[in-house]
């Protein structure tokens, strides 16, 4: 697989849409213990928006940057609140970032998930170590970035891809709330995933096994 197509990039934001929406219970009960029990809920909203946005676009006419762009679009005027501005600008900054793209080569994909690192990052105004999403993101993308720079495969690349994501959404087991209502915890918000971390690893895992299955 040298390239990923315009319609395997649909695909895969089906798939990971889909598997958003399926664990909207388990993100609910994620969250107990150090929220509200309502992440599932926040994500299920947020990504219902994203669905209804792919079912009516028309791979066939536009581009890569025009499908994250609309996606990005539709959350940000939906107005809702928690994850809703966190994922619309992520997908607004990649659709920026891959303007005109048919399909996409390492760096292309590469390019994509910065893209979407920096949106959250640039948003949230987070830092890896605070127990969020972003400790699931960043590591992706240096996992993304260093597998580019040694020219691995494709096939390579993404399996490593998922591996940190999921490494860095347990990272945040053993890490101390800095964000959040789950800060008011305080030392007690350890022995607890984040369940932002948590999403974000089910949404890049699900994209990125399924850009590798159409390979």
């Amino acid at each position: 697989m040298e390239f990923i197509t315009k319609e395997t990039v649909l695909a895969a934001l089906e798939a990971g849409v889909r598997e958003m929406l399926a664990n909207r219970e388990y993100l609910n009960d994620l969250d107990s213990p150090i929220g509200d029990s309502d992440h599932g809920d926040s994500i299920f909203s947020t990504f219902t928006i994203v669905e209804k946005t792919i079912l009516g676009f028309d791979i066939e006419k536009e581009d890569i940057g025009k499908l994250f762009s609309e996606i990005g679009k539709a959350i940000i005027f939906s107005g809702g609140a928690a994850m809703g501005p966190l994922y619309g600008t992520a997908f607004m900054d990649t659709g920026k970032n891959l303007e005109g793209k048919e399909k996409l080569d390492k760096a292309d994909f590469l390019s994509l998930w910065q893209a979407f690192c920096g949106g959250i990052e640039r948003r949230g105004k987070v830092k890896v170590g605070e127990k969020t999403m972003f400790d699931t993101i960043a590591p992706t993308v240096e996992s993304l970035k260093d597998s580019v720079e040694k020219n691995l495969t494709f096939e390579d690349t993404i399996q490593k891809a998922i591996e940190a994501a999921k490494e860095g959404m347990e990272s945040t087991k053993e890490m101390e709330s800095h964000r959040g209502r789950s800060s008011r915890l305080g030392t007690r918000s350890i022995g607890h995933i984040d369940p932002g971390s948590a999403s974000m690893y089910l949404l890049i895992k699900k994209f990125m096994q399924e850009v590798s299955s159409q390979s």
